[in-house]
């Protein structure tokens, strides 16, 4: 039986995390038909006013545009010449610009190409549209009917998504509502359409023992000792033993943990006062915590606080004078000051264990900051792709709730059901977050096998063999299509996969757009390492141009062409059978891992997969 090690699974699943600060609300269901019923009346012609709208918005959106093409490398040459940015700014400056030479700038800001998905060039890319649009609109008698049959069809798919959430009536409700959008119409109706349709699509609660485990360590460390204690110059050797361990505390709006450090100081010293020597040993108890925050902006963190007592034992008490008085003077002294000694060597053991739990720890939570920002929060936010999330923590648990609608997508319509089974993670997952998220950054692209291969190596640290080229074939490259490039459904207990080209290239020839789909049933089973989640898949794989009708229509030769060429490719990546493994974790998660699904089931667009550390 294949194997395959899911690890893609969990990056995607650790986007869940991204969060932001909505409202989350549950709508009552919208009576779609009075809604559709009222928005038919409100029908208006374009005019002459909405086109300079949209004018002043391409304007806008093309000085944003320019402003970073300002703050840009020598790179920023290329993309002028590829987007003719010279002739969209001189037919910007006339009166009544050429519609034709804007056409072939949307076109280009349309290709595809990598870079092209950054929120400066696609704030354009849809100006531009609306604007040409609107130009041609004008005066068009033919708007009304055409805006009457978006609304019928509009009536129809809002109450079967209603019923079913299924991603292709999705996919019709998201064009629809394109169509409204770009004309200007019904801006009531689209609201209460996204408002009914914008429950938190992603949901994640991770129990405290889990991430405890993750960051328990020992500590054993020795330290020099140097301290002006009471007027006393201490020196000597300190050994520090305890353990470091991470708790939960709790906040409604936020992820806040303490990373605590507990343990004993273990001291032996000399301090010198004049003629006086005092050896001593003592024992410090104390409790170091530091707060850590984690928001949509970011990780914070503050200063390390420590607690500690000192309780010491007087060894002996010398002089370097040989004077028995003054010897006598020098032990009555040390037991005089025996107490503020203690609580000031307190204090001193606590200072020194903040700077040493800052030291340790400031270098990593600034690192892994930085992470964030740099590989999570901006790519996301160059996109338009950062979503909404609430995230809290309890004292025995993190629970995080995310709304990620993508480019005008739709989110849950519902609450998602409940995980039957507890463990150390558990995800209820609707099939509109990967969707929504996919076309974000996928629509439209052309994305060549070299590339994918790159971005595997960067996420996994490996090429997996699913995605290596056999010998001697040549490259390929796909340019996804706009909506669902890739998608997923989840129902029924079956995951469905589907990849759109829309073009694909093999070496330099050219073939028409083809939809891969594969079908997987979830089973349960005992394996070799005990129990183990398989998928397996129902059927062979279903490639076909995009909307074919077997009964009515036949493959052309290069569709026959690609089609057996993309069944040979997919059979590599959608196996007949995949077993789940355990999912190996790096870093400080080490310790905490390898996770292990321990359940996994699919019902009315809701994953809900249970894991926990294998034992």
């Amino acid at each position: 039986m294949k194997r395959t090690k899911l690890a893609w699974i969990a990056a995607l699943l650790v986007l869940a995390v991204v969060l932001g600060q909505p409202r989350f609300l549950v709508a009552e269901i919208p009576d779609w038909t009075a809604l559709c019923a009222e928005a038919a009346k409100q029908f208006r012609p374009i005019t002459k006013e909405d086109v300079t709208t949209a004018r002043k918005d391409l304007e806008a959106a093309v000085a944003r545009l320019e402003a970073r093409f300002e703050r840009a490398g020598p790179e920023v040459e290329g993309w002028k010449k590829y987007l003719q940015w010279t002739v969209l700014k001189a037919e910007l400056a006339k009166d009544s610009p050429d519609l034709r030479p804007l056409e072939e700038v949307y076109s280009r800001l349309a290709a595809g190409y990598e870079g092209l998905q950054l929120t400066c060039f696609a704030d354009v890319r849809r100006a531009l549209q609306r604007y040409v649009a609107l130009s041609r609109a004008v005066g068009d008698a033919s708007i009304e009917g055409r805006y009457h049959a978006v609304l019928d069809n509009l009536q129809k798919a809002l109450i079967e998504y209603q019923q079913s959430q299924d991603p292709h009536v999705a996919l019709t409700i998201q064009d629809l509502l394109d169509w409204l959008e770009l004309a200007g119409q019904a801006p009531e109706l689209r609201a209460a359409v996204r408002d009914a349709f914008a429950q938190p699509n992603a949901f994640v609660r991770v129990k405290e023992n889990f991430l405890a485990s993750a960051f328990a360590e020992p500590v054993d460390v020795t330290e020099d000792v140097r301290e002006i204690i009471l007027g006393t110059d201490v020196r000597g050797k300190g050994h520090i033993v305890g353990q470091r361990s991470l708790e939960l505390v709790p906040s409604p709006d936020r992820a806040l943990m303490a990373i605590v450090v507990q343990g004993t100081i273990h001291s032996d010293t000399v301090g010198f006062n004049g003629p006086a020597r005092i050896y001593s040993q003592s024992v410090t108890p104390f409790t170091a915590r530091k707060l850590v925050a984690f928001s949509p902006d970011g990780l914070s963190f503050q200063p390390a606080t420590c607690s500690a007592t000192t309780h010491s034992d007087i060894q002996d008490v010398d002089v370097t004078c040989n004077s028995a008085c003054v010897e006598r003077i020098a032990w009555r002294r040390t037991f005089k000051q025996k107490s503020a000694a203690e609580w000031e060597a307190a204090r001193k053991a606590e200072r020194r264990v903040e700077r040493r739990v800052d030291s340790e720890a400031d270098p990593q939570l600034e690192k892994a900051a930085e992470r964030y920002q740099t590989r999570v929060r901006q790519p996301l936010l160059d996109r338009s792709l950062f979503p909404q999330w609430q995230l809290s923590t309890s004292e025995d648990e993190l629970s995080m709730r995310v709304l990620q609608l993508g480019h005008g997508g739709l989110g849950a319509a519902d609450a998602p059901p409940e995980v039957a089974k507890d463990g150390a993670i558990a995800l209820r997952v609707h099939h509109t977050w990967f969707n929504n998220l996919a076309e974000g950054f996928l629509g439209g692209m052309i994305l060549k096998e070299e590339r994918l291969q790159q971005l595997a190596q960067d996420l996994l640290g490996r090429v997996p063999e699913e995605l290596k080229r056999d010998e001697g074939e040549e490259p390929w490259t796909v340019r996804f299509a706009a909506r669902r490039p890739i998608a997923v459904t989840f129902a029924d207990g079956r995951l469905v996969v589907e990849f759109r080209g829309e073009t694909y290239w093999r070496g330099d020839r050219a073939y028409p757009g083809m939809d891969v789909r594969a079908t997987y049933r979830i089973e349960s089973g005992t394996g070799d390492k005990g129990p183990e989640i398989r998928l397996v898949r129902e059927g062979p794989l279903t490639v076909l141009p995009p909307n074919f009708d077997p009964e009515r229509d036949r493959l052309s030769v290069r569709q026959q062409t690609i089609r057996s060429l993309l069944e040979r490719r997919f059979e590599k990546i959608f196996r007949e059978t995949i077993t789940i493994e355990p999912i190996k974790l790096e870093g400080q998660w080490a310790k905490a891992g390898p996770l292990v699904v321990t359940h996994l089931e699919t019902t009315g667009g809701w994953l809900r997969a249970v894991l926990d550390p294998a034992r």
